[in-house]
């Protein structure tokens, strides 16, 4: 659904382009060459002038960053156009197109590796772990599982029950008791919500990155009653800190993975769990950071602290 909405939107821009460029040539009689250049041009750069105010705000609104943390100009300049990078792939291919960008997830049936799933977040699907899966597997990770959740158009209590009933299929079909989850972004509070309603009874263990566990000032752009859930201080996120407090941590491990320099989630402290393992990569966007072979390194570690054989 998701995908269809994004193809639909780009076909919009494209349409609005080029009645632009047909209307120059026709007032000014300029050539289509250097008009078309131009669009491009224009589509590419407010891209990256997303990225650009998304980082203003996450470093002006940040938390405070120890001194080896510190990018420097050059550092942040490089950031930037690696997550404008990955915003370009994942706005033209990976999100419409995720069927061509992913392969389709593996039948359920038997297996004796632990199901491995991945969670996307708000406004996004399977197609941004294009790079994670291939990454996972090639290092001998399986079965790797990537499913669709209505995370754009459903509150966060809607996702965390789509996702309980994701497990239980995989897990009725694969004979294994327990998977890993590694979520992204407001999967991660998908995937705590699902834990604080269900328990653990399904869950090896729980890997988060570069999610809102508190908030992200950023919400207040977001569009939808998950955007409001993200909110710091927001009722949802209060009530589900209470429930955890009841329930004292998850009985499975939980680690929290992020960037001190998430251009989304900020302050970016907000990822941290007090509960939790914190595992901080510097240097890394918000979209980026599914791209890491740093982030990759992490997990193949978190996955095999819970027998998930992976090699190096």
């Amino acid at each position: 659904m998701l995908a269809r909405y994004v193809r639909f939107s780009l076909a919009l821009e494209f349409v609005a382009y080029l009645a632009i460029v047909q209307w120059l040539h026709f007032l000014y009689e300029w050539s289509y060459v250097p008009l078309a250049a131009g669009a491009v041009a224009s589509v590419l750069a407010s891209r990256l002038i997303m990225v650009c105010i998304t980082t203003t705000i996450g470093y002006v609104t940040g938390s405070p960053r120890p001194a080896q943390y510190h990018v420097g100009a050059a550092g942040a300049a490089a950031m930037i156009l690696r997550e404008w990078r990955v915003v370009l792939m994942n706005n033209f291919f990976r999100l419409p197109w995720e069927r061509l960008a992913l392969r389709p997830d593996p039948q359920p049936g038997p297996t004796a590796g632990v199901p491995v799933v991945l969670v996307h977040g708000y406004f996004s699907n399977r197609g941004y772990f294009a790079f994670l899966v291939r990454a996972l597997e090639a290092r001998g990770v399986a079965p790797v599982f990537a499913p669709n959740f209505r995370a754009a158009f459903a509150t966060i209590e809607q996702f965390a029950e789509e996702l309980q009933r994701e497990i239980e299929r995989i897990a009725a079909a694969s004979a294994q008791p327990k998977m890993v989850l590694v979520c992204h972004s407001m999967g991660g509070l998908a995937a705590r919500a699902y834990l604080s309603v269900h328990g653990s009874a399904r869950v090896a263990k729980l890997v988060t990155v570069a999610s809102p566990h508190h908030g992200t000032v950023h919400a207040r752009f977001g569009a939808g009653a998950n955007a409001r859930q993200m909110h710091p201080g927001s009722a949802f996120l209060a009530e589900l800190c209470e429930r955890e407090a009841r329930q004292r941590a998850p009985e499975c491990g939980v680690t929290s993975i992020y960037s001190p320099h998430d251009n989304l989630v900020a302050p970016q402290e907000t990822s941290r769990l007090e509960w939790a393992k914190n595992v901080v990569l510097p240097g890394l966007g918000h979209l980026n950071i599914l791209n890491s072979e740093r982030l990759v390194a992490a997990l193949v570690e978190e996955l095999r602290e819970c027998g998930v054989a992976a090699g190096s």
